[in-house]
């Protein structure tokens, strides 16, 4: 049976991607890994700079936005941009944050694992930044 993330986790959760978001915010790649316990992705300032960047040039962003930046939907509905994925075998929960740019959505989804420790704590493992 799954069980329900705490509110101290996803606050861990919350202010882990308020971290990262501001460094992408201000293009600080080198110090993303410095957010995090861990990367699945090897060369993570690289990665960053080549796709993250890479992104806002390609479409013509001058920068993404940080946490709780407002969201300009059209047509307006419900949206909600970060989600959290409780794991059945109760190890952790993944999240997933849809990036925004300009107050739109920039088709980008920043996704990362927090796994919980012996001592109470979370591992806070940086997955991926998924195009959507």
């Amino acid at each position: 049976m799954k069980q329900e993330i705490s509110q101290e986790h996803q606050a861990v959760a919350i202010e882990t991607l308020k971290t990262i978001l501001h460094l992408f915010h201000e293009k600080r790649y080198d110090e993303v890994p410095g957010a995090v316990d861990e990367s699945e992705i090897e060369d993570l300032p690289g990665f960053l700079r080549e796709f993250i960047q890479g992104t806002l040039d390609l479409n013509g962003m001058e920068t993404f936005d940080e946490y709780g930046a407002p969201c300009n939907f059209h047509p307006q509905y419900e949206f909600h941009q970060l989600h959290f994925f409780p794991f059945s075998d109760n190890s952790g929960f993944a999240v997933d944050y849809e990036m925004t740019s300009g107050g739109e959505l920039a088709q980008l989804v920043l996704q990362l694992e927090f796994l919980y420790q012996p001592e109470g704590r979370l591992r806070r493992v940086f997955l991926t930044v998924d195009p959507q």
